[in-house]
Protein backbone atom coordinates (compact mmCIF):
# COMPACT_ATOMS: atom_id res chain seq x y z
CA UNK A 1 0.00 0.00 0.00
CA UNK A 2 1.45 3.33 -1.09
CA UNK A 3 0.84 6.48 0.98
CA UNK A 4 0.85 9.98 -0.51
CA UNK A 5 0.47 13.14 1.58
CA UNK A 6 -0.24 16.46 -0.14
CA UNK A 7 -1.81 19.82 0.67
CA UNK A 8 -4.73 21.62 -0.89
CA UNK A 9 -6.30 24.93 0.13
CA UNK A 10 -8.20 23.22 2.96
CA UNK A 11 -5.35 21.23 4.53
CA UNK A 12 -3.53 17.92 4.29
CA UNK A 13 -4.91 15.07 2.19
CA UNK A 14 -3.71 11.60 3.18
CA UNK A 15 -4.13 9.12 0.32
CA UNK A 16 -3.69 5.35 0.50
CA UNK A 17 -3.24 3.67 -2.87
CA UNK A 18 -3.37 0.02 -3.77
CA UNK A 19 -3.79 -1.37 -7.30
CA UNK A 20 -6.63 0.61 -8.95
CA UNK A 21 -8.07 1.97 -5.70
CA UNK A 22 -7.39 5.05 -3.59
CA UNK A 23 -8.72 5.89 -0.13
CA UNK A 24 -8.48 9.56 0.98
CA UNK A 25 -8.80 11.29 4.35
CA UNK A 26 -9.25 15.04 3.95
CA UNK A 27 -11.05 18.16 5.14
CA UNK A 28 -13.40 20.14 2.90
CA UNK A 29 -13.91 23.87 2.67
CA UNK A 30 -16.80 23.48 5.13
CA UNK A 31 -14.36 22.35 7.86
CA UNK A 32 -15.75 18.79 7.88
CA UNK A 33 -13.82 15.55 7.53
CA UNK A 34 -14.29 13.28 4.49
CA UNK A 35 -13.36 9.66 3.85
CA UNK A 36 -13.51 8.96 0.11
CA UNK A 37 -12.84 5.86 -1.95
CA UNK A 38 -11.83 6.23 -5.60
CA UNK A 39 -11.67 3.46 -8.18
CA UNK A 40 -10.33 3.51 -11.73
CA UNK A 41 -12.40 0.46 -12.62
CA UNK A 42 -16.19 0.51 -12.26
CA UNK A 43 -16.20 -3.29 -11.98
CA UNK A 44 -14.28 -3.16 -8.67
CA UNK A 45 -16.07 -3.49 -5.36
CA UNK A 46 -15.96 -0.38 -3.19
CA UNK A 47 -13.85 -1.93 -0.44
CA UNK A 48 -10.45 -1.04 0.96
CA UNK A 49 -8.38 -3.28 3.22
CA UNK A 50 -6.08 -2.10 6.03
CA UNK A 51 -3.75 -4.91 7.13
CA UNK A 52 -1.34 -5.25 10.02
CA UNK A 53 1.55 -5.09 7.56
CA UNK A 54 0.88 -1.34 7.43
CA UNK A 55 1.23 -1.26 11.17
CA UNK A 56 0.96 2.47 12.03
CA UNK A 57 -2.24 2.80 10.01
CA UNK A 58 -3.62 -0.45 11.42
CA UNK A 59 -2.82 0.70 14.96
CA UNK A 60 -4.84 3.92 14.52
CA UNK A 61 -7.82 1.98 13.17
CA UNK A 62 -7.55 -0.34 16.15
CA UNK A 63 -7.56 2.69 18.46
CA UNK A 64 -10.56 4.20 16.63
CA UNK A 65 -12.47 0.95 16.96
CA UNK A 66 -11.58 0.62 20.64
CA UNK A 67 -12.53 4.24 21.42
CA UNK A 68 -15.98 3.81 19.87
CA UNK A 69 -16.61 0.42 21.47
CA UNK A 70 -15.70 1.76 24.92
CA UNK A 71 -17.34 5.17 24.31
CA UNK A 72 -14.02 6.91 24.92
CA UNK A 73 -14.91 10.18 23.20
CA UNK A 74 -13.50 13.18 24.99
CA UNK A 75 -9.81 14.06 24.79
CA UNK A 76 -8.27 17.15 26.36
CA UNK A 77 -5.45 17.09 23.80
CA UNK A 78 -7.72 17.46 20.77
CA UNK A 79 -7.27 20.84 19.07
CA UNK A 80 -9.20 21.61 15.84
CA UNK A 81 -6.92 21.81 12.80
CA UNK A 82 -8.06 25.34 11.91
CA UNK A 83 -6.61 26.89 15.11
CA UNK A 84 -3.12 28.00 14.04
CA UNK A 85 -2.34 30.97 16.33
CA UNK A 86 -0.89 29.96 19.71
CA UNK A 87 -3.18 32.34 21.64
CA UNK A 88 -6.21 30.75 19.98
CA UNK A 89 -5.00 27.27 20.92
CA UNK A 90 -4.44 28.23 24.57
CA UNK A 91 -7.88 29.85 24.77
CA UNK A 92 -9.41 26.72 23.26
CA UNK A 93 -7.62 24.44 25.77
CA UNK A 94 -8.80 26.64 28.65
CA UNK A 95 -12.41 26.49 27.46
CA UNK A 96 -12.16 22.77 26.77
CA UNK A 97 -11.66 21.83 30.42
CA UNK A 98 -15.10 23.12 31.38
CA UNK A 99 -16.62 21.87 28.13
CA UNK A 100 -15.31 18.32 28.60
CA UNK A 101 -16.82 18.10 32.07
CA UNK A 102 -20.10 19.43 30.72
CA UNK A 103 -20.08 16.92 27.85
CA UNK A 104 -19.24 14.02 30.16
CA UNK A 105 -22.19 14.90 32.37
CA UNK A 106 -24.44 15.34 29.36
CA UNK A 107 -23.35 11.98 27.97
CA UNK A 108 -24.50 10.22 31.11
CA UNK A 109 -28.01 11.17 29.99
CA UNK A 110 -27.26 10.45 26.32
CA UNK A 111 -29.82 8.61 24.19
CA UNK A 112 -27.89 5.53 23.07
CA UNK A 113 -30.01 4.93 19.96
CA UNK A 114 -27.42 6.43 17.60
CA UNK A 115 -24.67 4.46 19.34
CA UNK A 116 -26.59 1.23 18.79
CA UNK A 117 -26.78 2.04 15.08
CA UNK A 118 -23.13 3.09 14.97
CA UNK A 119 -21.55 0.09 16.72
CA UNK A 120 -22.46 -3.58 16.32
CA UNK A 121 -20.51 -5.54 18.92
CA UNK A 122 -21.74 -8.94 17.76
CA UNK A 123 -20.46 -8.42 14.20
CA UNK A 124 -17.48 -6.20 15.09
CA UNK A 125 -18.73 -3.47 12.76
CA UNK A 126 -18.92 0.34 12.82
CA UNK A 127 -21.58 1.78 10.47
CA UNK A 128 -21.60 5.49 9.60
CA UNK A 129 -24.26 7.08 7.39
CA UNK A 130 -22.72 10.12 5.70
CA UNK A 131 -23.65 13.46 7.29
CA UNK A 132 -24.15 14.93 3.82
CA UNK A 133 -27.89 14.29 3.62
CA UNK A 134 -30.76 12.19 5.06
CA UNK A 135 -30.16 8.63 6.29
CA UNK A 136 -32.59 7.29 3.67
CA UNK A 137 -30.32 8.26 0.74
CA UNK A 138 -26.91 8.93 2.35
CA UNK A 139 -23.75 7.04 1.41
CA UNK A 140 -22.79 4.40 3.97
CA UNK A 141 -19.41 3.39 5.42
CA UNK A 142 -18.93 0.08 7.24
CA UNK A 143 -15.69 -0.61 9.11
CA UNK A 144 -15.39 -4.33 9.81
CA UNK A 145 -12.79 -5.66 12.22
CA UNK A 146 -11.57 -9.04 11.08
CA UNK A 147 -8.57 -11.16 11.97
CA UNK A 148 -5.41 -9.09 11.40
CA UNK A 149 -7.23 -6.54 9.19
CA UNK A 150 -9.89 -3.84 8.91
CA UNK A 151 -12.21 -3.91 5.92
CA UNK A 152 -13.71 -0.58 4.80
CA UNK A 153 -16.90 -0.97 2.74
CA UNK A 154 -18.49 1.99 0.95
CA UNK A 155 -22.11 1.82 -0.23
CA UNK A 156 -24.39 4.03 -2.35
CA UNK A 157 -28.09 3.92 -1.53
CA UNK A 158 -30.74 4.23 -4.27
CA UNK A 159 -32.01 7.78 -4.71
CA UNK A 160 -35.51 8.54 -3.38
CA UNK A 161 -37.53 11.36 -4.93
CA UNK A 162 -37.88 14.38 -2.65
CA UNK A 163 -34.53 13.99 -0.83
CA UNK A 164 -31.32 15.92 -1.40
CA UNK A 165 -28.86 13.74 -3.29
CA UNK A 166 -25.58 12.62 -1.76
CA UNK A 167 -22.38 13.18 -3.76
CA UNK A 168 -21.12 10.05 -5.51
CA UNK A 169 -20.40 8.47 -8.87
CA UNK A 170 -19.38 5.09 -10.24
CA UNK A 171 -15.78 6.09 -9.52
CA UNK A 172 -15.88 7.65 -6.07
CA UNK A 173 -17.95 7.57 -2.89
CA UNK A 174 -17.42 10.22 -0.15
CA UNK A 175 -18.48 9.92 3.49
CA UNK A 176 -18.91 13.15 5.47
CA UNK A 177 -18.19 13.54 9.19
CA UNK A 178 -19.58 16.87 10.40
CA UNK A 179 -17.64 18.86 12.98
CA UNK A 180 -20.98 20.00 14.39
CA UNK A 181 -24.51 18.83 13.81
CA UNK A 182 -23.48 15.24 13.06
CA UNK A 183 -26.15 12.54 13.26
CA UNK A 184 -23.70 10.64 15.47
CA UNK A 185 -22.58 13.53 17.68
CA UNK A 186 -20.41 13.28 19.76
CA UNK A 187 -18.74 10.24 18.10
CA UNK A 188 -17.54 12.43 15.22
CA UNK A 189 -14.85 13.64 17.66
CA UNK A 190 -13.22 10.19 17.57
CA UNK A 191 -12.79 10.34 13.77
CA UNK A 192 -11.40 13.89 13.93
CA UNK A 193 -8.90 12.74 16.54
CA UNK A 194 -7.80 9.83 14.34
CA UNK A 195 -7.15 12.19 11.41
CA UNK A 196 -5.04 14.44 13.64
CA UNK A 197 -2.95 11.46 14.79
CA UNK A 198 -2.59 10.25 11.20
CA UNK A 199 -1.18 13.67 10.30
CA UNK A 200 1.38 13.44 13.09
CA UNK A 201 3.14 10.45 11.55
CA UNK A 202 6.09 12.40 10.18
CA UNK A 203 7.88 9.83 8.06
CA UNK A 204 5.77 8.56 5.15
CA UNK A 205 7.65 5.26 5.45
CA UNK A 206 6.16 4.79 8.93
CA UNK A 207 2.77 4.23 7.28
CA UNK A 208 4.14 1.13 5.63
CA UNK A 209 6.07 -0.11 8.66
CA UNK A 210 6.12 -3.92 8.66
CA UNK A 211 5.33 -5.43 12.01
CA UNK A 212 8.46 -7.04 13.43
CA UNK A 213 8.60 -10.84 13.81
CA UNK A 214 9.46 -10.45 17.50
CA UNK A 215 6.42 -8.22 18.04
CA UNK A 216 4.17 -10.67 16.22
CA UNK A 217 5.42 -13.66 18.24
CA UNK A 218 5.07 -11.68 21.48
CA UNK A 219 1.44 -10.84 20.68
CA UNK A 220 0.68 -14.43 19.67
CA UNK A 221 2.18 -15.73 22.91
CA UNK A 222 0.13 -13.20 24.89
CA UNK A 223 -3.08 -14.38 23.19
CA UNK A 224 -2.27 -18.02 23.97
CA UNK A 225 -1.79 -17.21 27.65
CA UNK A 226 -5.10 -15.36 27.80
CA UNK A 227 -6.99 -18.25 26.19
CA UNK A 228 -5.58 -20.95 28.50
Amino acid sequence: MQVIKHENEFGLIISFQELDKQFDLSFGGNGDLYWTIHSKNTNDDNNFIITKENYEVYRLFEELFDDIEKIRIFDEEYIPFYLEIEEEKQEYIKNQKDEIEYEKNKYRLFNHSNYNELFDKENNTITWYSDETNHEVANILKIKKEKELFKLEFYIQPYIEGYDRDFNSLYHIPIRFRNSGSSYDPFNIVFMRMYRKMKQIDDVNDYGHQIHVEEYLFNQNKVKKLTK
